[in-house]
């Protein structure tokens, strides 16, 4: 046990390290750009932005977690892989210049002729991307992703401003969304050549990529399930509620999104590759994970409870006084923080265990009760109702989820692992019911005041656990000398 702990743990901290140093960049960039940009450019590129990622999403194939899950891949089969993602990068990107204008005529879009043309070639470069990342995280160097990641966002930063001083905007948000994955190309490739897999190159073997949809074609199809069910919404609120509120939405979103990238986004990237090690041993792997997992609901709850309480503070430091109306939307969707950080990790989880028909299930129940969340907000026409029909949703989507664990994945009938998690899970959603009823005149916010809120909330917590963690390792230390 304490083997694929060690092995968890060393894979994390590097993924942690790669992406937390991302994510820094993202914010400080987010919140340049948030200051440069209206409501209206975001929402006009949040709306488009739903059909790139599902073109990014078509274009991968849920074939990198099948090259993960392979054992071995030789030069031949590698360069096959590497052209027929070429193939369907080429393709995809033909078939998004040609759907797009409709998507924009239905939106009532204006002016994105341009747009399209350089969102399509990101569909192109995120498609092969897919085997040199595969190659870095199948060999656990998530530290080198984070670095070619890191470089490929601050290239792509300065181009933005540069760009947007020169009068272009919101095609200058656009090139920045072309310009990172083709940063992420160069480096994942140039880096790949010391892994396993090794540098890919162009090949005549196409039909190598023939054996990885075994495992990948019930990957694909949870990922477009799930992309639906994810972004339905914002589809449908630039509708029925206008580009300028999608850009609020969307921005709300993403701040909701931050504590998920911060902890579960960049944990689940380790699980698999170690996980599979174990997948012999699901006894093993399922006392690993819970371990995880509580850690994460813990993480959750105090973020959300943060989050709930100092969502004005947030909102204003990050962005600025121009997008207050994100806050109360904030407050809804944090209190589905814990639920979601233990609900995505479970995608590593399934994947490492070959468990992705069971993975492919849960994606087409969960589609359906997010997608009629969403519709019934939507029908209501109230952004406030949405949110919480999207909060409901999460929760009932994580009982169906860790059932299929439990009941075909695992096969086990163990439920108090189940019930202690769930309990921390749900305990944050106590704070809808003591949150403050007044309202603090936004004219009254200073940067100051906003940075000592939230630091004498956090400050207490981080010594908390700063001090547990002396007291554990000098407690283990003194049982390892005396025992």
């Amino acid at each position: 046990m304490s083997k694929i702990n060690n092995e968890l743990n060393k894979g994390i901290l590097h993924s942690l390290i790669g992406k937390y140093s991302l994510y820094v960049l993202q914010i400080a960039s987010l919140a340049i750009l948030a200051r440069l940009f209206t409501p209206n450019d975001f929402g006009t590129l949040a709306a488009l932005q739903v059909l790139i990622l599902f073109f990014q999403l078509l274009a991968t194939s849920g074939l990198g977690p099948a090259i993960i899950h392979r054992d071995s891949i030789n030069d031949e089969e590698r360069d096959g892989i590497f052209s027929a993602t070429l193939i369907i990068g080429l393709m995809l990107s033909l078939l998004f210049i040609y759907i797009t204008p409709v998507l924009a005529n239905w939106l009532e879009l204006m002016n994105v002729n341009l747009l399209t043309y350089i969102l399509a070639l990101s569909v192109f470069f995120s498609a092969i991307s897919m085997l040199p990342l595969a190659s870095l995280q199948k060999d656990t160097q998530f530290i080198i992703i984070g670095k070619a990641e890191i470089i490929a966002e601050l290239i792509a930063l300065m181009i933005c401003i540069l760009l947007y001083f020169m009068g272009l905007g919101v095609v200058a948000l656009a090139i920045k969304i072309l310009v990172t994955p083709i940063g992420r190309f160069i480096f994942y490739h140039r880096f790949s050549n010391n892994t396993e897999i090794g540098k890919a190159k162009i090949g005549i073997k196409i039909s190598s990529i023939i054996p990885l949809f075994a495992i990948a074609k019930f990957q694909l199809g949870f990922n477009i399930l799930n992309f639906f069910s994810r972004n339905l919404d914002t589809v449908l609120v630039a509708k029925y509620f206008g580009v300028t509120t999608v850009g609020f939405y969307e921005k709300t979103y993403q701040v909701m999104r931050y504590p998920l990238q911060l902890f579960t986004f960049a944990i689940t990237p380790a699980l698999q590759p170690v996980l599979t090690k174990y997948k012999s041993q699901p006894d093993i792997v399922f006392t690993a994970y819970y371990r995880l997992a509580y850690k994460l609901a813990l993480l959750g709850i105090l973020t959300a409870t943060i989050m709930f309480w100092y969502a004005d503070d947030i909102i204003f430091i990050l962005f600025g006084s121009q997008w207050f109306a994100v806050s109360e939307l904030l407050k809804i969707l944090a209190l589905s923080i814990p639920v979601q950080m233990v609900l995505s990790s479970t995608g590593g989880l399934y994947q490492a265990m070959g468990a992705t028909k069971q993975m492919f299930y849960c994606g087409i129940f969960s589609s359906v009760v997010n997608v009629s969340a969403i519709i019934f907000g939507v029908y209501m026409g109230d952004m406030i109702v949405l949110c919480i029909s999207l909060v409901t949703a999460f929760i009932i989507n994580y009982i169906q989820c860790f059932y299929v664990l439990h009941r075909f994945v695992f096969k086990v009938k163990k439920l108090k692992s189940f019930m202690t998690l769930s309990f921390f899970v749900l305990i944050g959603l106590l704070n809808i019911f003591l949150g403050q009823t007044e309202n603090i005149p936004h004219d009254s916010f200073t940067y100051a005041n906003s940075f000592y809120n939230i630091a004498y909330a956090i400050a207490p917590l981080l010594l908390i656990l700063i001090f547990s963690f002396i007291v554990r390792r000098k407690l283990k230390w003194f049982l390892k000398d005396n025992v």
